[in-house]
């Protein structure tokens, strides 16, 4: 398959994930869908997808497209979601390469966040990983705090194991 093919499955399968997952709402989280931004950015085109096709090993190239995208943001873009074949990494190497870019990320004011099928994330019974592909989604810090600081308003995290709640917001 080319890597145009490729590419389309990663967005479509975005595209459904924010749909069918991500944008429905869950008394789980209040009465809020799990997420309650992603649709709009996805209809208004500020989500940026990337397939990263196993050219380059995943230990380089995750980090790589890390620093360029975050040196590089695409104008207008709130999230940069970067996916490939989870079958090509294990879900403890990617978190490692996440921790090893924090600091780069932190000085350039973003935050990246890793889901992998193999590893899933839910919130009482509420399943959110993708589940297709592995991922990492790339966000400027600034939104990603507005964001959590509204939903704590909101009560949206009234559920959530509060050990998994602090992972997930130290990252």
């Amino acid at each position: 398959m080319s890597k145009k093919i490729h590419s389309q499955d990663l967005a479509s399968s975005i595209e459904s994930w924010i749909k069918e997952r991500l944008s429905v709402k869950s008394e789980v989280f209040n009465g809020l869908p799990p997420c309650p931004y992603a649709q709009s950015a996805w209809l208004e085109g500020k989500v940026t997808t990337h397939y990263l096709n196993g050219t380059f090993p995943l230990n380089i190239h995750i980090p790589a497209e890390i620093e360029n995208y975050t040196y590089h943001w695409p104008k207008g873009c709130e999230v940069v979601v970067l996916g490939f074949d989870p079958l090509s990494i294990l879900p403890s190497t990617l978190s490692e390469i996440i921790d090893n870019s924090s600091d780069m990320l932190s000085k350039r004011g973003y935050t990246a966040l890793e889901d992998h099928p193999f590893e899933r994330e839910e919130v009482s019974g509420v399943w959110l990983n993708n589940g297709t592909w592995a991922l990492v989604l790339i966000q400027p810090t600034e939104k990603l705090v507005e964001a959590r600081q509204w939903l704590e308003t909101k009560d949206y995290y009234k559920n959530w194991d509060p050990n998994y709640k602090e992972s997930v917001q130290s990252r």
